[in-house]
């Protein structure tokens, strides 16, 4: 009897060294929380030169660090698979945006539309990690339960499905989808009346970490945030903030920013400030226009505004839980800002905005309203660089990144090197202390990742993320990148010619200079480069003629006639009434005796 109880204590002592040895102890481990906003451009952050009211994402970036020059996908579902997986796009399962997705590509593996069954998931690795894993906001890599976050390894969550929804109800906010769903651990979700999307999923976030605390892991929180997508909306409060602050117009703001972006060292002096072809003088405007288009970047202001108080919020719940100290910060956007209004892009979808949404000045933020700021404005939001959301322009790719560890991290730092989507998996798992995984993960094939730790350049311990022979592609919606060491190879169907074009970034941020002439020898190693990427990763390119709004309607018209049949049987009706009625008149005249016609 003695000799089993003590050789059960010998294998429990056993076990127990190795469990501690497979992952480390909670107490040496952080809790790790990021904050991913949607759609916001490079500038528009207080720390990053706004003049927008950010104070507690700017406390983060003083007790951390900011990247200028820190890169993602340039639309949302692409960039979200990679965070999460750690690989290309097109091997994670995004190659391009569904809603716009091209012909040719449809239905070929790595255009799936949701996070790949073959690649990693960052929320499983950490939960086998040992952390507490909880994800709060938009998803937007997979429908339906059997593919929302419960499924690739998170604990709790509440997730939106599609790629953007109403801040306000269970409305969508286009005809790109019958209903919003959202999932929380398993079932639908079922949204409060007094709903509004930055309250509820920090409100959520908090209530997970309170329910959790037993449990006595480190966790990560994940808070998906739907600010500043489409529809902008917010509280009433936030957006009479900043009803006269955008009365000077993009022109001055746009130029105010740099300048306040020079100053604080994110960018060099002496940058002129690209325009693009549809840029247009803010003069130029009427003053209805002047007054309806200063209102629109009031509601962006006052909702990002909105979402930085729901973020101190949930800094002052983990301050008082004791928790603050030991917690990484990281915030980002998940792509450039979005030039691309709806509701004006063609008749059909004009119909369906006034049919669904108000649209008129006194109502604009409000519930039930649909906003979006316009072209000009989202070029304030990315300054100062060209293009937009949807783009390989930096508009559309380099966006603000904040890594807050002072434990760790020396505090207020920037860094100008270049880092990719693709790093934020291995970053995550070195804080965590979760080695990467290879191609191989519990007897399942999967890619390995290639991203970079960003940690070891974080501490100091190596000037560069990636070595300067490091070639990094991107394509999708029709827009291609490469980069490789100071050089940017590019294309763009959406906006211009459509031609490759080469760029010195660390000389030309701006992209205002073509070099494929004068570096013939780069230009070509790069193009042979992009080719590589092209074929290692899948990547099938659009169609000749391809053009993303087109394919936008085109993909989307038999949803559009669905939802718009009601008003569509109506105006039938109506136009059927109205000719009904013209032939009984028509009819009526005839009768009338040919002396009474005369008479008329």
């Amino acid at each position: 009897m003695m000799r089993l109880l003590v050789g059960a204590l010998f294998l429990l002592a056993v076990s127990s060294q190795l469990a501690a040895q497979a992952a480390p102890a909670a107490a040496n481990r952080p809790n790790i929380v990021f904050v991913l906003i949607d759609d916001a451009g490079f500038s528009d952050f207080g720390s990053y030169g706004s003049e927008i009211a950010t104070p507690n994402i700017d406390q983060i970036a003083s007790t951390g660090v900011r990247f200028a020059n820190f890169h993602t996908a340039s639309t949302c579902e692409a960039t979200r698979v990679m965070l999460q997986s750690g690989v290309d796009n097109h091997r994670a399962g995004a190659g391009t945006l569904q809603a716009v997705i091209a012909d040719n590509p449809r239905g070929k593996p790595g255009y799936e539309g949701y996070l790949s069954d073959q690649a990693h998931s960052l929320g499983q690795l950490l939960r086998d990690g040992g952390y507490a894993t909880y994800y709060a906001g938009k998803w937007n890599i997979g429908n339906g339960v059997e593919r929302s976050p419960g499924a690739r390894g998170w604990d709790r969550y509440i997730a939106l499905e599609q790629t953007g929804a109403d801040n306000f109800e269970a409305k969508v906010y286009a005809p790109l989808n019958l209903e919003a769903v959202w999932w929380e651990d398993g079932r639908r979700a079922q949204l409060p009346a007094d709903f509004f999307s930055s309250r509820h999923y920090v409100d959520k976030m908090i209530q997970y970490i309170e329910e959790g605390k037993a449990g006595g892991k480190p966790f990560f929180s994940m808070i998906a945030l739907q600010a500043v997508h489409s529809p902008l909306q917010a509280p009433a409060a936030d957006i009479d903030k900043y009803l006269q602050r955008y009365e000077a117009g993009w022109d001055r703001i746009r130029a105010e920013r740099y300048q306040r972006q020079v100053q604080l060292g994110l960018l060099p002096t002496g940058l002129k400030l690209p325009e693009t072809p549809a840029a247009r003088k803010w003069s130029s405007l009427t003053g209805a226009e002047r007054r309806e288009y200063a209102k629109k970047m009031a509601v962006y202001a006052g909702m990002l505004d909105n979402a930085d108080q729901h973020i101190g919020r949930f800094r002052e719940y983990l301050k008082q839980a004791g928790k603050l100290e030991d917690t990484v910060f990281i915030v980002m956007s998940d792509n450039g800002a979005d030039a691309y209004d709806l509701s004006r892009i063609n008749l059909p979808f004009r119909l369906w905005y006034r049919v669904n949404y108000a649209l008129d000045y006194e109502t604009l933020g409000q519930k039930g309203s649909y906003v979006h700021y316009g072209q000009d404005w989202a070029e304030v939001s990315n300054t100062p660089f060209a293009l937009f959301k949807g783009t390989s322009g930096e508009g559309g790719m380099r966006v603000p990144l904040i890594i807050s560890y002072p434990a760790r991290v020396k505090p207020g730092g920037i860094t100008h090197q270049f880092a990719y989507a693709t790093d934020f998996l291995p970053t995550v798992l070195d804080l965590a202390g979760i080695p990467l995984p290879g191609d191989e993960y519990k007897g399942k094939k999967l890619h390995r990742p290639t991203g970079t730790s960003l940690l070891p350049h974080l501490e100091g311990k190596s000037p560069r993320i990636h070595a300067t022979t490091e070639a990094i592609g991107f394509e999708g919606t029709g827009s291609e990148a490469l980069f490789k060491g100071n050089f940017k190879l590019a294309r763009n169907s959406l906006v211009g010619p459509g031609g490759w074009r080469l760029i010195n970034l660390s000389e030309d941020p701006l992209e205002a200079r073509d070099l494929s002439a004068s570096l013939p020898e780069v230009f070509k190693d790069l193009q042979a480069e992009f080719e590589v990427y092209v074929a290692r990763n899948g990547v099938v390119l659009p169609q000749a003629g391809y053009d993303g709004l087109r394919q936008l309607l085109s993909n989307n018209w038999p949803l559009l006639l669905r939802q718009l049949a009601g008003i569509l049987a109506l105006l039938l009706g109506a136009l059927v009434a109205a000719l009904a009625a013209a032939v009984y008149l028509v009819r009526r005249w005839r009768r009338r005796a040919p002396g009474a016609r005369q008479a008329a």
